[in-house]
């Protein structure tokens, strides 16, 4: 007889099957990958957010935006090993193992440093949001800053060593000291900005400007803005995420339902291809040469970015409701779907790719 987690995949595998054939692109589920798993993450909630990977930790960090938590999960062991309170909301987080701190991005609310506050650096935020920086090893918080009106994505800049976060409705950057916690100030982009990424081919910070359907190019070294590129036939860019040595991002425009490839060089678009439908977090997994784009919509896409200028449409398939943030792992390469409630409860859906070369 077959165990009980077997028979639950398998209806939950039939279920994700029959909702494929008419949300997705036509793709059976099978052909691009299979359901390894669905674990606990507590309570149901309204929404959760974007998730970071310390592969080398084996971890996988979650914002819960709705239940305002953190949750961290052990991918060696398949379970949820903390639930982090202290947070009205969350939604922005990143592991950035060098440092060995993990940042969240806590909109509207949280205690700003009076240290923060007594050298006048709190107006800095020009609204009530926050960074929190934790230690990753003992998941402590060490420091709260100033985080802007709606700090949302976070890139970790290895040269500089600063933390930029996007303060997508302050229409600005936050940067951050990764070394010493202390703010470097603002970078004013002019519209407001989806999901920020640092590449370290070129050494500069690119964020898409969703409002005005561009991509900003900042120097990290500098704070400012160098370029900005129109991104033509891309409707409201907020997704953002740029191929491994490769010089070339891809912008998720969630307005018309595209994914524009852009050289990170001459800031020329190459490509314009389509995704499902309202797209949101993209995810790469390096050694596989796989682009991975969740959408709102409960859909992901999937590319062969093997030659990262052209990348090859593989297929859509559908993940489940409120798939709309995913994480891969780069040693397993299995991908991450916090899903923020399945009958009334939050789990973790994982599937693993069938397509590897």
């Amino acid at each position: 007889m077959p165990c009980r987690r077997s028979v639950l995949l398998a209806a939950l595998l039939a279920a994700l099957l029959h909702h494929g054939d008419s949300l997705a692109a036509g793709v059976p589920f099978t052909k691009l990958f299979s359901l390894t798993g669905e674990y606990p993450l507590g309570a149901s909630v309204n929404r959760t957010d974007y998730e970071s990977i310390d592969a080398a930790a084996r971890r996988l960090y979650i914002a819960k935006m709705g239940g305002g938590q953190l949750l961290v999960f052990d991918l060696a062991r398949n379970r949820l090993v903390a639930q982090l309170d202290g947070f009205p909301k969350i939604t922005g987080v990143l592991a950035v193992p060098e440092m060995r701190r993990i940042y969240a991005s806590v909109p509207g609310g949280g205690v700003i440093s009076s240290v923060f506050v007594g050298l006048g650096m709190a107006g800095l935020s020009r609204g009530h949001g926050t960074i929190a920086i934790l230690d990753a090893q003992t998941l402590k918080e060490v420091a709260r800053l100033p985080g802007g009106v709606f700090p949302d994505g976070i890139a970790y800049d290895s040269k500089e060593h600063r933390v930029f976060v996007s303060d997508e409705l302050g229409a600005a950057l936050v940067v951050i000291d990764a070394a010493t916690n202390v703010p470097n100030g603002r970078v004013a982009t002019n519209g407001e900005v989806g999901n920020v990424r640092y590449d370290p081919v070129t050494e500069k910070i690119y964020v898409p400007v969703q409002s005005n359907n561009e991509l900003a190019v900042i120097d990290p070294a500098q704070l400012r803005v160098v370029a900005r590129w129109k991104l033509p036939g891309c409707d409201h860019p907020h997704g953002f995420i740029i191929a491994p040595n490769a010089a070339i991002g891809f912008a998720a425009c969630d307005g018309n339902d595209r994914l524009m490839t852009v050289d990170l060089v001459t800031g020329r678009t190459l490509r314009d291809l389509s995704v499902a439908h309202d797209p949101d977090v993209l995810a790469i997994d390096p050694k596989s040469s796989r682009l991975y784009v969740a959408a709102e919509s409960g859909n992901l896409s999937s590319f062969d970015i093997e030659q990262a200028d052209t990348p090859r449409a593989l297929g859509d398939v559908y993940v489940g409701v409120g798939a709309h943030a995913v994480a891969v792992d780069p040693v397993s390469h299995q991908l991450y779907f916090a899903l923020a409630d399945v009958n009334g409860r939050a789990v973790l859906r994982v599937l693993a790719p069938r397509t590897l070369p």
